[in-house]
């Protein structure tokens, strides 16, 4: 299947324009999809529209092949690096790190914006979507801290 569209240039917020410092977000919880979660998900096409439209989001893309390779898809576009919280993850009932990193198909917004805006933001996401989690995960970096760990997702046609 595929969907093609318009979307209004000054709406627009592509992968590339992350910033060294930048808080990372995402939204909803991780993991799980391989147990059949994936069949049955809300496209966070409203909240992107929302962020874009109220907050000067740097980079954004949802989470289709899962944070272990839609996170590095967005630092290698934005030309920087990333370091996340394992801790702060924000998982699925029942779902380890490993899984909310790699599991994929979650669907979920990551998205990079300056730290100075990153309060302002929790407090309005808040009262805009009181029953949907946005997490800060970590920052965008000058160079990846991620070491030893099998940040994979899922990669097609491999």
């Amino acid at each position: 299947v595929a969907v093609t569209g318009v979307v209004d240039s000054s709406q627009i917020c592509l992968r590339s324009g992350g910033k060294v410092g930048d808080a990372l977000f995402v939204t909803g919880r991780l993991g799980g999809s391989l147990g059949g979660r994936h069949l049955n998900f809300v496209p966070r096409i409203f909240e992107a529209r929302w962020l874009s439209e109220n907050f000067p989001v740097h980079a954004m893309m949802d989470l289709s092949d899962g944070l272990g390779a839609d996170l590095p898809r967005l630092a290698h576009a934005s030309k920087v690096g990333f370091e996340i919280d394992d801790k702060k993850l924000p998982r699925n009932a029942g779902c380890s790190i490993d899984q909310a990193i790699n599991d994929g198909e979650d669907f979920e917004l990551l998205f990079a914006i300056s730290p100075r805006q990153a309060e302002r933001l929790k407090k309005e996401w808040c009262k805009k979507f009181p029953g949907l989690p946005l997490t800060e995960i970590g920052r965008l970096t000058k160079k990846s801290k991620i070491k030893n760990r099998k940040f994979r997702g899922f990669v097609h046609f491999k």
